[in-house]
């Protein structure tokens, strides 16, 4: 599973790259307590809080929106409620993505079948979102619209995986 997430990762970054150097950051990290996120299967325990987010790279005037999102919901064979929204952070600075404030609230994942792929973007801000409303639904988010909408630049993607076989 690892091996077929692999090639798509490095697609993400090599276009990123290639396209805009200056907007990329490869080294956003997402841990839940010491696991660091890099495609691996994890449990619904082990990812209920909210984890720590981090972009080592970031200058201190960057300004940031994280959004995680599950394009799996209900399940991987039938997601009609693709993509479901499970946070947005916005307006977080620097390298410690600090100082942010929720206009979604995170809510960790629960898969009610399959295994699902969960994915945290890392946007660059152009603009303070401060007055930025929360979504109506979670269900049938659109993350491309979302960034479009609010003139935000995709800088990262970190997956992982929850299945519901391991609860």
């Amino acid at each position: 599973v690892m091996v077929t997430m692999r090639p798509v990762i490095l697609s993400i970054a090599i276009v990123c790259l290639a396209a805009a150097p200056a907007l990329c950051l490869d080294d956003f990290q997402v841990m839940y307590g010491t696991t660091k996120c890099d495609g691996q299967l994890l449990t619904e325990p082990e990812t209920a809080s909210q984890p720590n987010i981090a972009a080592p790279s970031a200058s201190s005037t960057d300004s940031f929106t994280v959004l995680m999102w599950d394009p799996d919901a209900p399940s991987p064979s039938n997601p009609s409620c693709r993509s479901w929204l499970h946070w947005i952070y916005v307006d977080a600075v620097g390298k410690h993505l600090s100082g942010g404030t929720d206009v979604e609230k995170y809510a960790g994942p629960t898969p009610p079948a399959g295994t699902h792929t969960y994915h945290f973007t890392l946007y660059r801000q152009t603009q303070s979102m401060a007055a930025v409303a929360a979504p109506s639904q979670r269900c049938h988010f659109d993350p491309i619209a979302f960034a479009n909408e609010h003139g935000l630049q995709q800088v990262a993607d970190v997956t992982f995986k929850v299945s519901a076989e391991t609860v």
